[in-house]
């Protein structure tokens, strides 16, 4: 009797070590890689993870079980594929339950094998008999449908009401948002995302119809672009406004992403089809796995604390110190002046003047004023050109349309790039002069596209080109 209780107390153990240890596995729901792992909790709930951004956590059930979900990847390729040929979000709905139902039934039949296993191997430790076997057997049985069976009969996703977030601050709103609202909100994205793929391509026919302006001025022309925030549609508007203005170089004043994470590192695939030379610093919503995952792309040159000569122009920039850990978080005053006075040294050392600037914020670049030509910056999602102490400064506004707040934005936030075009100096002949500079907004609500040209030299300002 004494050694059938110690294999059952034995297989008992063992079993719920390796559910606690060895439970995780990843799946292909659809266009996703989501990780499902379970661990023993005496505070049960359902946790939705989404590395580094943050997660949420509801307590949803009354069996000791932590259910862990988490994004491991997104399929672009597939996702797209999928958006496309799903008509509703009854479809939608309908697949994903399908997909899950499946993942769910693999889960279970690999967790009733782990404790069938780790059953067997406990009761052996005392003796290995077919007793073992059969106790082992039994007892994983058991165990997976008393789990099972609670979780079942006591969940209540209506939890997910209140939830808990854990992660970045600037993060909560979106992430509870979408737990809440869920698959509620897949009609009204399908609507803004037909609006802007109808628009994009109004866009492109008029990008088309001002080709000629693109042969009046510059013999190099420099395309400056700033704060995508992961919108898929803004890479296809710098590709088309790089093959209908013949620009010869790109500059990215950063904040590509929202959240410096590497599943947002998968959207940025299409840069690899920008054929020229794509230099990029970081901002502040960037990270460390985003500028290695830029540096991966053959055309782009990162930028940080360095310079570069290309094309004849000698380019200086330093990336933001946000950018340096996954953390979404404002310049700390004494990191800004840190990074601040080493790219003023970093000037300073030059043997000749940088013909651009580079930075991310403003005030990183604000004490060369007077002292260089250009300054090229982004952050504020405002399209600037001034002059100020004889520096131009420029800031392309935000060339994602702030990502996915512009969405959510009333008035509408306009596509910005400014286009740099160049000439060799008549001073200096193998110096490049900027002469001019074109404004190119895209409004996606109402299809307003406008070309607006800046004369540097003169300071002076065409009229401004509208296209309705």
């Amino acid at each position: 009797m004494k050694g059938l209780v110690g294999k059952i107390i034995l297989a008992t153990a063992i079993i719920l070590f390796l559910i606690n240890f060895t439970s995780a596995k990843v799946y292909k729901l659809s266009a996703f890689d989501v990780e499902i792992d379970l661990k023993l909790s005496d505070q049960p709930a359902t946790v939705f993870d989404f590395p580094p951004v943050g997660r949420i956590r509801a307590s949803t059930h009354k069996s000791p079980l932590d259910i862990n979900l988490t994004l491991d990847a997104i399929h672009q390729e597939r996702l797209k594929a999928i958006i496309e040929n799903i008509k509703s979000k009854d479809e939608l709905i309908s697949l994903l339950k399908e997909k899950g139902n499946v993942v769910v039934q693999l889960f279970m039949i690999r967790l009733a094998v782990i404790a069938i296993l780790g059953g067997i191997v406990g009761a052996s430790l005392i003796k290995f008999d077919r007793q073992s076997i059969l106790i082992g057997t039994i007892m994983g049985i058991i165990i997976v449908l008393i789990l099972t069976t609670m979780t079942y009969y006591t969940y209540d996703l209506s939890k997910f009401n209140d939830p808990n977030y854990e992660g970045m601050l600037e993060a909560a709103p979106w992430m509870i948002g979408m737990i809440q609202k869920g698959l509620d909100s897949i009609d009204q994205l399908g609507e803004e995302m037909e609006l802007i793929a109808s628009n994009m391509a109004e866009l492109f026919s008029k990008v088309d119809t001002l080709r000629p302006l693109s042969r009046v001025t510059g013999d190099l022309k420099v395309l400056h672009i700033t704060d995508i925030h992961n919108n898929p549609v803004a890479l296809p508007f710098v590709e088309e406004i790089v093959d209908s203005f013949g620009v010869d170089l790109i500059i990215d004043t950063g904040d590509i992403t929202d959240y410096g994470t590497p599943l947002e590192g998968e959207l940025l695939k299409r840069i690899d089809d920008l054929k020229v030379p794509y230099i990029f610093i970081a901002g502040n919503h960037d990270s460390p796995d985003i500028v290695e995952s830029m540096r991966e792309f053959e055309n782009v040159i990162v930028l940080q604390a360095d310079v570069i000569n290309i094309k004849g122009l000698v380019i200086a920039g330093v990336e933001d110190p946000a950018a340096k850990s996954n953390q979404i978080k404002p310049l700390e005053e004494e990191d800004m002046a840190e990074y601040k006075e080493g790219l003023e040294e970093l000037v300073a050392r030059l043997k000749v003047t940088p013909d651009i600037v580079i930075t991310h914020n403003f005030k990183l670049g604000k004490g060369l004023l007077g002292e260089i030509p250009l300054l090229l910056h982004g952050h504020d999602h405002v399209f600037k050109i001034y002059d100020m102490k004889g520096t131009t400064i420029i800031d392309a506004g935000t060339t994602g349309a702030s990502g996915i707040r512009g969405l959510q934005s009333e008035e509408g936030i306009p596509y910005s790039v400014a286009l740099l075009h160049y000439n060799s100096s008549t001073e200096e002949p193998e110096k490049w002069s900027l002469d001019v500079v074109d404004i190119i907004k895209f409004y996606d609500r109402h299809s307003g596209f406008i070309l607006e040209r800046k004369l540097i030299n003169d300071k002076g300002m065409d009229k401004e080109k509208e296209v309705d």
